[in-house]
């Protein structure tokens, strides 16, 4: 499912520019935690659009999951940045989606395949 790799590759280019386009890259450890694993999801991403064979491998769907399940608690675990406007929403919205497509990539669409080309 390219499709679903694509956006989570979207989704990573967000969290690399999401410092500066909410303005809370005055705070080191957020700044730096949004743009590595944004970059870890553009990396892994990116690949599985542009390679078959890293399109099948679970392990990149996985870490791209634990990336997103790490965006959803990413605001509450930097409490002081409660005041930076729609970070906790796009955190969370954006952790969210990357979680539930490499979840879905992983567990059913990747079996699935599996299970069809063996035939």
């Amino acid at each position: 499912m390219r499709w679903a790799n694509l956006v989570n590759a979207l989704v990573g280019i967000w969290f690399i520019i999401a410092p500066f386009a909410l303005r809370f890259s005055d705070h080191p450890g957020p700044m730096w935690t949004s743009i590595i694993g944004g970059t870890v999801l553009l990396a892994l991403a990116g690949w599985a659009v542009f390679d078959e064979q890293a399109r099948h491998e679970t392990w990149i769907q996985y870490l791209n999951g634990l990336v997103g399940l790490w965006f959803v608690i990413f605001s509450y675990a930097y409490s002081d940045m409660a005041g930076v406007a729609n970070l906790r929403w796009t955190t969370i919205t954006g952790g969210l989606i990357a979680l539930v497509l490499s979840a879905w990539l992983a567990f059913s669409v990747l079996p699935w395949e599996a299970r069809t080309t063996n035939r």
